[in-house]
């Protein structure tokens, strides 16, 4: 890798071991995992820089010296459950972790907050402030998840059809030991969100942060309330950021992934997986060049583009493909809006700081402040391709805050991210972009106190915008709608869940493969894994 993060320039091979579609997070990790074993590897990617949604680049031209994600919000405790840090000791690569903890804020507008805190002790006792019955029921649910996540997170870690660790067993072990706090949780896989947060608290800021947390999918729609397995992920996994943005993840595997023989072609779109006698051989790029695989191609772009464009036609059988043609990337109607502003000078929070009085400053921290009612109703209205009013935040940051690197000194970045945005709107995001920027800044200055004074720029980026920059269809950040119906072996359709398709040779991987979305790495590791075992059956 360069000192810029960009990859060497080495010339594209002609033929390699694996090929792989995307020099995202998880393209990368299942690069590293099958050059480590041995085998030679070549990762392709459309865009100019790695990283894909990963990535952290300078994209202000009149600030220069501000980097902001461009695509993901952050790394958070789901990356921390992959165990790849450890595993592929990323920090002999130049990985540096900054530890991050409440994972989240939830701020109101009379200047009192709530924390979230991966000790469900600690945000218990901020609760009793506002009610005792909150704290009480915060402490119940924390309880419940608890043995519920030793069994997701173990999950999530194992191959969907083939779960049967040793992490899985202990996992069960311990789970069965507390019935009656899993029966507890009977109403997550039924219950709409709003009805399950309604029923479970009865102040506002407990309420308003758990709708924000896990801002998924429509939130009255029966069986949405699983989404509280994030908090369950939060109190899991200790939440943090890599020094120098979300970027440096990639940057630190491409060059784990250099160091071990394999490299990394960005400028290098694929046009097309070539078969051969039914098997995926190799691929072919729009310029026109062959690179052949010899043990199989991983795609980690999302799974609606490799089966539905990439793939010729013909390849799978009419079942599958009619399953393909119908993986959900519109059907929550939601979309993402996600903001990056460039700042002169540092905000201030002061404000709700004071009431806090426990010396945190609050721009290290995501927060959110729209209430529950406020988010339901956003949900509501871009069901009916409606622009919310106001649009819920999901999440707003000030990054350099924890990081300095990101911004020159005594300047500012500052991001914010809404799962909460039309897909298919009835007035086009082009004719909407600066009035939906400005009246959402505006909201952010009630609690960024100065960001509309201090801002030098900002790039406001909307579903379409996410869909070209990052070749992802609908501007769907997960790949596939994060659905209770889409996990495991049935993400993204039955049939072709567990990485290998029924084309010899060609595995899915990516956010729209098993476990999760976000920024997790584990579709990577888990797709190279199966690629390696099945070419260790072929060699027996």
């Amino acid at each position: 890798m360069n000192a810029d993060n960009t990859p060497l320039p080495t010339p594209l091979p002609s033929e390699t071991d694996y090929v792989i579609i995307g020099a995202g997070h998880n393209g990368l990790t299942a690069g590293c995992y099958l050059s480590r074993a041995g085998h030679q590897v070549t990762v392709l990617d459309a865009s100019p820089t790695i990283g894909g949604m990963t990535c952290t680049n300078a994209i202000l031209p009149s600030a220069p010296g501000h980097l902001f994600n461009e695509g993901a919000i952050q790394a958070t405790g789901i990356f921390g459950t992959s165990g790849i840090v450890q595993d592929l000791e990323l920090h002999k690569y130049g990985l540096r972790m900054i530890s991050v903890d409440p994972a989240h804020i939830q701020l109101a507008p009379d200047g009192s907050s709530l924390g979230i805190w991966k000790d469900p002790r600690k945000t218990a006792d901020e609760l009793r402030r506002f009610s005792k019955k909150d704290a009480q029921a915060w402490l119940d649910l924390s309880n419940a998840l608890d043995p519920a996540m030793d069994l997701a997170i173990a999950y999530m870690k194992a191959h969907p059809l083939r779960p049967w660790t040793k992490d899985v067993a202990k996992a069960i072990g311990r789970a069965v030991r507390h019935p009656k706090r899993l029966y507890s949780l009977r109403n997550l896989a039924t219950a709409s969100h709003t009805e399950f947060l309604e029923e479970t608290f009865e102040s506002e800021l407990p309420k308003g942060a758990l709708a924000a947390m896990a801002a998924f999918s429509q939130m009255k729609l029966d069986m949405t309330a699983w989404a509280m397995i994030y908090l369950g992920i939060v109190q899991k996994v200790p939440n943090a950021m890599p020094v120098g943005g979300t970027g440096e993840i990639p940057a630190a595997l491409a060059r784990f992934l250099y160091a071990h023989g394999g490299t990394v072609h960005t400028d290098s779109r694929v046009a097309e997986i070539v078969l051969s006698h039914g098997r995926a051989t190799a691929v072919k790029l729009d310029s026109d060049r062959i690179v052949r695989a010899r043990k199989g191609v991983i795609s980690t772009c999302n799974p609606v583009i490799t089966l539905n464009e990439l793939l010729p036609d013909g390849a799978l059988d009419r079942k599958l493909t009619a399953r393909a043609k119908d993986i959900p990337i519109r059907k929550t109607h939601a979309t993402s809006l996600k903001i990056n502003v460039a700042l002169k000078g540092e905000v201030s929070m002061k404000r709700h700081e004071n009431w806090r009085g426990d010396g945190l400053d609050l721009r290290k921290y995501l927060t959110a402040w729209h209430t529950l009612d406020e988010q339901s109703a956003g949900w509501d209205a871009l069901v009916r391709g409606e622009w919310p009013d106001p649009v819920p935040v999901s999440c707003a940051m000030i990054p350099s805050a924890v990081d300095p690197t990101q911004a020159p000194p005594g300047q500012s970045t500052f991001y914010l991210w809404s799962g909460v945005i039309p897909v298919t709107p009835r007035e086009p995001w082009e004719d909407v972009r600066d009035k939906i920027g400005d009246s959402v800044l505006r909201d952010c200055a009630n609690y960024y106190v100065g960001i509309d004074d201090l801002e030098i720029d900002r790039a406001v980026l909307g579903g379409p915008d996410i869909e070209e920059r990052f070749n992802a269809p609908a501007g769907n950040v997960y790949h596939v709608d994060p659905l209770i119906t889409r996990f495991g072996p049935l993400k993204p359709a039955a049939g072709l869940g567990a990485y290998k398709t029924p084309v010899d040779g060609l595995y899915l991987s990516g956010a729209g493969t098993h476990p999760v979305g976000g920024v997790c790495s584990l579709p990577g590791k888990l797709a190279a894994e199966t690629a390696m075992r099945i070419e260790g059956k072929k060699q027996r």
